[in-house]
């Protein structure tokens, strides 16, 4: 499998992550007693963000070569 390719499908697997954090994030009732869960889980989703924009300049690049 070619390195594209992989980082394609990891770049998938960080998107399908995102995707679930946000939602687990939504479903939390709102609470005085969530919050810190809240706060954790809206971290991870910005990591997350972070890691897929990454991975999307690196594809690009990767390409262009």
């Amino acid at each position: 499998m070619s390195l594209t390719k992989r980082l394609e499908q990891v770049l998938e697997s960080a998107e399908y992550a995102s995707s679930e954090v946000y939602s687990a994030r939504e479903s939390l009732p709102d609470y005085t007693a969530n919050e810190s869960a809240n706060a954790t889980m809206s971290q991870a989703e910005s990591y997350l963000d972070d890691a897929i924009g990454d991975l999307q300049d690196i594809i690009k690049k990767i390409k262009e070569l």
